[in-house]
C-alpha cells in the first residue's frame, strides 16, 4: 500500500463501512474517480478485507490461535504479529487474484480533443455508451504554448444550465497534453462542457473549453 496520512486512512476505513454522510460519501468517491493513488489505496484495502473475511469463513483463521501450534508460549504481542503476518500472507493470494481480475476486465476509451474546434456547433468527441465500465483515457491538445498544469472541469449541460460532475487536476504528458482518466458511469447520456483551466491562473492563459457527447447504447 501506499503511505497515505492518517486522516486518509481513517476516510477509507469508515468509506469501506459504510460509516460517512451522503456529502462524504461524494468527495470520497469523486476522488476515487480523480486521483490514481488514492483509487489504488481503496481497492487494496477492500481486496485486504474481502480476503479475510473469505479465509476466516474457510475456517484458516481460526487454527492459528491454536495451543498446538506452540504460540501460546510466546509473548501476546509476538503473538498478534505472528497471527498477522500468517493471515496476510494466507489472503495474499485470494487479494492478487481479486485484483488482478479486475485489470483483465477493464476496458478502457482513448478520447482525444483537439485544440482547433469546428465553427459548426457540433461536439468535439462522441462517446457512445457500450454497456461495459470503461475507463475513459482523456487527451487534451492545449495548442503550442501549454501552462504547467491545468484544473480539469467538466459539467453536463442540461436545459441551458452547467451541472458540476467531477473538477480535477489534469496530467501533464511528456509531448505537452493534459491527460485525464475518469470512469464511464460518472457519465449518463447527454452533452458536457469540459473546461481547462490554466494553473496557477494567468490574464495571458486563457482556460480552454471542449464538447463531449455521451451517445446511449445504440
Amino acid at each position: 500500500m501506499t503511505d497515505i496520512s492518517p486522516e486518509d486512512r481513517e476516510l477509507i476505513d469508515r468509506y469501506l463501512a459504510n460509516r460517512l454522510t451522503e456529502s462524504e460519501v461524494t468527495v470520497v468517491e469523486t476522488r476515487i474517480v480523480a486521483d490514481p493513488g488514492f483509487r489504488n489505496e481503496v481497492e487494496l484495502t477492500e481486496a485486504l478485507r474481502d480476503g479475510l473475511r473469505e479465509l476466516q469463513s474457510r475456517g484458516e483463521i481460526t487454527p492459528l490461535l491454536s495451543h498446538r501450534y506452540g504460540w501460546w508460549r510466546r509473548p501476546r504481542i509476538a503473538l498478534a504479529a505472528s497471527v498477522a503476518t500468517v493471515a496476510l500472507a494466507a489472503a495474499s493470494f485470494l487479494i492478487f487474484q481479486r485484483l488482478d481480475s479486475g485489470r483483465e476486465a477493464i476496458v478502457v476509451a482513448s478520447l482525444r480533443f483537439e485544440h482547433l474546434r469546428s465553427a459548426e456547433a457540433e461536439p468535439d468527441v462522441v462517446w457512445r455508451q457500450t454497456g461495459v465500465p470503461t475507463r475513459l483515457e482523456m487527451r487534451f491538445d492545449v495548442g503550442l504554448e501549454p501552462a504547467g498544469a491545468y484544473r480539469v472541469v467538466v459539467e453536463r449541460m442540461t436545459d441551458g444550465a452547467a451541472v458540476l460532475v467531477l473538477e480535477a487536476a489534469a496530467t501533464m504528458t511528456p509531448d505537452g497534453e493534459a491527460a485525464l482518466a475518469v470512469e464511464s458511469a460518472l457519465f449518463e447520456p447527454g452533452d458536457y462542457e469540459i473546461t481547462l483551466r490554466p494553473q496557477p491562473p494567468a490574464e495571458s492563459r486563457e482556460p480552454v473549453t471542449y464538447a463531449l457527447r455521451i451517445a446511449g447504447q445504440g
